[in-house]
């Protein structure tokens, strides 16, 4: 069986064709499959013992995603005690959802990136942009500051032809103040005057019902396998 006639159980993520592409990520190999390291550990094609080998000696400890049923199969026969969590791929968009702005607790402020904010990479946000320029040109986040300290963002983790895949953090001690949707509001606006096409990846229910306020319907929901390095 060719790799290309095992169809795709999901659409295709944007880090899997960034890593298609070779810009970002690096793509294993072998015969009827592929395993792809682009931040998760993707799965296609038909798996083989050269393929189940290299998933043992050097991918443990990583978030696999299968890409195709052989690989789920593969996946759930061999590693029963695998963690198995659900994420939600929203559809990509480049028209949202802006709701009215609400005040902010005192002492936050929320502002575009701009390049001293991303000159400190917060939540490591833009590390995969060559420059600021580039970041700027291809991408787009806004950040959120309290006392100097940039304590949430919303930023494009990478671009590929005009799409970007949306990444959104903030740290423990400031969230529930409104942080992450006021900055995702303002990233989203920035996009939708650009016409760039937003991708987002929801890690669970909380970060899919955000995404569903700025107008993104969901694609599907996909499981992604753990098995920790020692076990």
């Amino acid at each position: 069986m060719k790799r290309e006639t095992v169809p795709l159980i999901m659409t295709t993520p944007l880090l899997y064709r960034a890593a298609q592409r070779g810009v970002f990520g690096k793509r294993h190999s072998f015969g009827q499959c592929a395993i792809t390291d682009a931040l998760f550990v993707f799965l296609d094609g038909v798996p083989g013992p050269e393929a189940a080998a290299a998933l043992d000696a050097r991918f443990t400890g990583r978030p696999w995603v299968c890409l195709t049923d052989p690989w789920e199969d593969f996946i759930r026969t061999r590693y029963p005690r695998a963690q198995v969590l659900r994420r939600y791929m929203m559809k990509p968009a480049r028209r949202f959802l802006i709701p009215e702005a609400r005040p902010l607790p005192p002492g936050y402020r929320v502002a575009m990136m701009d390049e001293a904010a991303f000159d400190r990479h917060p939540f490591s946000h833009g590390m995969n942009y060559a420059s600021y320029a580039a970041f700027r040109a291809e991408g787009s986040g806004a950040v959120a500051w309290c006392d100097g300290d940039i304590v949430a963002s919303a930023s494009s983790f990478l671009s590929l032809d005009g799409e970007v895949e949306m990444d959104v953090s903030t740290k423990e001690a400031h969230r529930g103040k409104g942080l992450a949707g006021a900055c995702v509001a303002r990233m989203l606006q920035d996009c939708m005057e650009r016409e760039i096409a937003v991708h987002w990846d929801a890690q669970n229910e909380a970060s899919r019902h955000l995404a569903e306020k700025f107008g993104f319907g969901l694609e599907t929901f996909y499981s992604v396998y753990y098995l920790p390095a020692e076990a």
